[in-house]
C-alpha cells in the first residue's frame, strides 16, 4: 500500500493511537509503581527513625530472584567497561521511587496526544 492510502484510511493513525495508549498505560504503571515504593520506604523511614531508600538494584533483585543474578555476567561479557560501570556504579543504586517516577513521566510525556493544529494560528 502506499503512504498516501495508509493514511488516508486512517489505519496508520489508529496505530499511533493504539501505541499513545500503550505508552500512557505503563506510564501510569510506573508512576504509580515510583509512588508505592516511595510510601514503603517512607514506612520503612517512620518505623526505623531514619529515611533509607530502596536501591533499584534491591527490587530487581526480590521482583526477577532468577534473572537478575544472570545480568551482571551478562554485562560484562556484552557491555564496554565505562557502560557497565554506569550502570553498576550509578543506575542500580538510583532509588527505585525515583526511577519509576521519571520514567513514568518519561513515557506519559511521549504518549501524550498530539497538539491540535487548528488551536495554533500563525502570526501575521
Amino acid at each position: 500500500m502506499a503512504g498516501g492510502r495508509l493514511i488516508a484510511s486512517g489505519r496508520l493513525e489508529d496505530d499511533f493511537a493504539r501505541m499513545r495508549a500503550l505508552l500512557r498505560f505503563i506510564g501510569f504503571i510506573l508512576l504509580t509503581g515510583g509512588f508505592v515504593a516511595f510510601v514503603i520506604d517512607g514506612a520503612r523511614g517512620i518505623a526505623n527513625s531514619q529515611f533509607v531508600s530502596t536501591s533499584l538494584a534491591t527490587t530487581l533483585e526480590a521482583a526477577l530472584p532468577s534473572l537478575f543474578p544472570h545480568f551482571l555476567p551478562w554485562m560484562s561479557a556484552h557491555l564496554p567497561e565505562t557502560a557497565q560501570r554506569l550502570v553498576t556504579g550509578s543506575i542500580l543504586t538510583l532509588p527505585t521511587s525515583a526511577v519509576g517516577a521519571i520514567l513514568g513521566i518519561l513515557l506519559l510525556w511521549l504518549g501524550r496526544r498530539p497538539a491540535d493544529p487548528f488551536l495554533f494560528k500563525p502570526l501575521r
